[in-house]
């Protein structure tokens, strides 16, 4: 006994007139699962025609056995006289070879009826922590938190979950059938796929751009009792932004403030913000503004030696805009020669034309020439008679 796919473009109220029996399933919304299909015979009688739509995989049943089954859309002959045909479609060649080992084995047939198996992505799978979880942090290292979002699975092989989930329901397997224990068993994995996560080195933070990563170590995890044993698949995780428990988040703020704070900068304006507002309250103290000064000095000198000595108004000032203290003039002394040369500006000691602390130019020095009064020739320096007339030079 067998399926042979009949032509497409034949009109189903056609098929209905022409056949002995027509069977197909409606469109499977979200919460459907699996749709049992039988006749009012029990039978499926020869050149009946089966309808299989998109997203759907059909498995006809023999008195408990599986007879055939294929999950191409279509429409199908039943042919009582045929060979299991075993349509593959998306699931490939491995399909027809699982199927073959629940092929029906010439046991008079009692009962026979059609499962339609929903092959689509079931969405809007909700899950959540009932507490917090721990998770080891890259930077925060262990904190605690609680997560939710929802994923979406899919069934890819359609008789592993029948045969191993399903069994023989009686019209309809819903979605809320399953999760009860599915979901129990997501919870358990997701807290070990996130412990990987960590070990990767992800923040908890960043958990939320990190779905195909989650959603492999899911698969990873759920293999021995979802993939291989029900047949089902974890296709997407949308992980909303993990929430750290009360503790944690205090430990991560402090840890925050910590370092934005290590850099002198940060620390100096926060230490200007403190004394302003401590410069604010002491005006106003009670006891006197006085006593209010005396206590925000005290606490001035303590930040000044946690700052290295310094007041924390240092480094607000730009390093660019400190101008050089003007060095003082040097002063002459008393045993400075007399014919030493000094700024007219600043006083300094000057060598050449201009002043080195300053930049004055400096004018030369004239020295006064004598001349005799008797007969008005030029005397030498230092002379004290006239070398043309010997007259006495005052």
């Amino acid at each position: 006994m067998g399926l042979i796919k009949a032509a497409i473009d034949a009109a189903k109220s056609t098929l209905q007139d022409q056949w002995e029996d027509y069977i197909t399933c409606d469109s499977m919304d979200n919460n459907t699962l699996v749709v049992k299909k039988t006749t009012k015979s029990g039978q499926i009688s020869a050149k009946s025609r089966i309808q299989v739509n998109p997203g759907q995989v059909a498995i006809i049943f023999d008195s408990g056995k599986i007879l055939d089954a294929t999950a191409e859309d279509g429409i199908y002959t039943f042919d009582a006289s045929s060979s299991p045909s075993f349509f593959a479609g998306q699931f490939g060649q491995p399909f027809v070879e699982f199927a073959q080992r629940f092929t029906y084995n010439g046991t008079p047939a009692k009962e026979q009826a059609i499962y339609y198996v929903n092959v689509k992505e079931i969405m809007d799978n909700k899950f959540g922590s009932s507490s917090p979880i721990p998770y080891d942090d890259p930077i925060y290292h262990d904190i605690r938190i609680k997560y939710h979002g929802q994923y979406t699975f899919k069934i890819t092989n359609p008789l592993v979950f029948f045969q191993n989930v399903v069994g023989n329901v009686t019209s309809v397997f819903t979605k809320e059938q399953l999760m009860e224990q599915a979901d129990a068993e997501f919870l358990q994995s997701i807290a070990g796929a996130l412990g990987r996560c960590a070990a990767d080195g992800i923040k908890y933070s960043a958990l939320t751009v990190e779905q195909e990563r989650i959603a492999n170590y899911m698969n990873d995890a759920l293999d021995e009792k979802w993939r291989n044993l029900r047949g089902m698949e974890v296709v997407s995780v949308a992980l909303d932004t993990p929430v750290p428990d009360d503790k944690s988040a205090e430990r991560i703020e402090k840890f925050a403030d910590s370092r934005f704070y290590s850099v002198q900068e940060n620390a100096a304006g926060r230490m200007v913000t403190a004394t302003a507002n401590a410069m604010e309250n002491a005006a106003s103290n009670e006891n006197g503004a006085a006593t209010g000064f005396m206590g925000l000095g005290m606490m001035n000198m303590a930040a000044g030696n946690m700052m290295g000595g310094q007041s924390p108004l240092a480094y607000t000032t730009p390093a660019a805009a400190t101008t050089p203290a003007t060095p003082a003039p040097a002063a002459a002394t008393e045993t400075a020669p007399a014919n030493e040369k000094h700024c007219t500006n600043c006083g300094s000691v000057v060598t050449g034309k201009f002043c080195a602390n300053c930049g004055t130019k400096v004018e030369e020095e004239v020295p006064e020439v004598k001349k005799c009064p008797n007969c008005g020739a030029e005397a030498q320096d230092g002379a004290k008679f006239c070398g043309e007339c010997g007259t006495a030079l005052n």
